[in-house]
């Protein structure tokens, strides 16, 4: 990712935050409108390209899944002190494996390549515990107007949305006054 290549270079964290960038989407999900699904299947989307670069490949879906699960799975995952390796899995669930990240196979499959306890993520996301949470996420991502998926908030008030390229991260963090990592 564009943002891991920033973080060797500056001295900066990454605190993943919730976002329903549908939160109308039932727990089944939904239908890919078809000017979206025309759009992510072009072959000359950005993003598919940028992926392509990375080596990475992007499945094409028919259905928008839920993410409320997800969601609370990753605030699990942070408890146990792995909440960086189950959004990396949830994401490549999602994106190159084509999974539905709304549903329980998926979600544990997630677990399990995470090193986490499938069992022990769905005892403790399924009766909905770390929905509050999420909740105070989605609304401070409401006061500060974001609407993009990622939306990446700099210095607390610099929002860079979508997937960038490193060298707008560097550009923003320079203007700011980061430096460079040393050594």
């Amino acid at each position: 990712m564009e943002v891991e290549k920033v973080q060797r270079e500056f001295d900066v964290r990454l605190e993943w935050k919730s976002f329903y960038l549908r939160p109308e989407t039932p727990p089944e999900g939904l239908p890919l409108p078809p000017a979206l699904r025309a759009r992510m299947m072009d072959p000359n989307n950005p993003l598919k390209r940028r992926a392509a670069q990375m080596g990475l490949t992007m499945r094409d879906h028919d259905v928008i899944p839920s993410t409320r699960r997800a969601h609370q799975a990753t605030k699990w995952a942070g408890t146990q002190g792995k909440l960086d390796p189950m959004h990396e899995q949830i994401l490549r669930r999602y994106w190159t494996l084509g999974g539905d990240i709304g549903q329980w196979p998926a979600l544990r499959a997630a677990a399990r390549d995470a090193l986490l306890d499938p069992d022990a993520m769905q005892e403790a996301v399924e009766p909905g515990t770390f929905q509050p949470e999420v909740d105070r996420d989605i609304q401070e991502a409401q006061e500060l107007g974001i609407h993009a998926v990622p939306t990446f908030v700099v210095g607390e008030r610099h929002a860079v949305q979508g997937a960038q390229e490193a060298e707008v991260f560097r550009q923003l963090l320079r203007q700011l006054g980061a430096r460079p990592r040393s050594g």
